[in-house]
C-alpha cells in the first residue's frame, strides 16, 4: 500500500507529516526550504523511502492569493516525482498547531500532520 505525505508549506521551512495506512496522519518532520532543486532532491528521497503515492499540500486559500499561487507553484514542481499531487485547504493550521505544541520545531510537521488528517478525513 502506498503512503501519503502531507506538507504545509513555508518560505523557510517545509512541514512534512505521513500517513502508512492512509487513517491516521503523525508528525513527520520539518525540512529547510532550500529552492526548488534542491527542494525536489529532498522530496524524491522522501517519496522513495517511504513510498509515497500522493502528495498532499496545504493550499492557504484564506491568505493572499501571491500565497497561494506561489504554493501553486511550488507543487508543480513536484510533479517529476510521478505522484499524485492533492491540494487541502489550510486554513489555520499552523496556528492550530502552535496551540498543540510550544515546541517551535515541531510546529510546521503538526501543522503538516493536520492538513493530512483532514484530507483524509474527506477521503473517506
Amino acid at each position: 500500500m502506498k503512503s501519503f505525505l502531507g506538507i504545509d508549506y513555508g518560505r523557510k521551512r517545509i512541514g512534512l507529516a505521513i500517513s502508512e495506512a492512509g487513517l491516521i496522519a503523525r508528525p513527520l518532520k520539518a525540512i529547510e526550504n532550500k529552492g526548488e532543486h534542491k527542494n525536489l532532491l529532498a522530496f524524491a528521497q522522501i517519496v522513495k523511502g517511504y513510498n509515497i503515492g500522493t502528495i498532499v499540500v496545504g493550499l492557504p486559500v484564506h491568505k493572499s492569493a501571491s500565497m497561494s499561487n506561489e504554493v501553486r507553484a511550488f507543487a508543480k514542481t513536484l510533479e517529476p516525482l510521478g505522484v499524485k499531487v492533492e491540494f487541502q485547504n489550510e486554513m489555520l493550521t499552523s496556528v492550530e498547531a502552535e496551540n498543540v505544541t510550544k515546541n517551535k520545531n515541531l510546529i510546521d510537521s503538526v501543522a503538516a500532520a493536520m492538513i493530512l488528517q483532514d484530507y483524509l478525513k474527506g477521503e473517506k
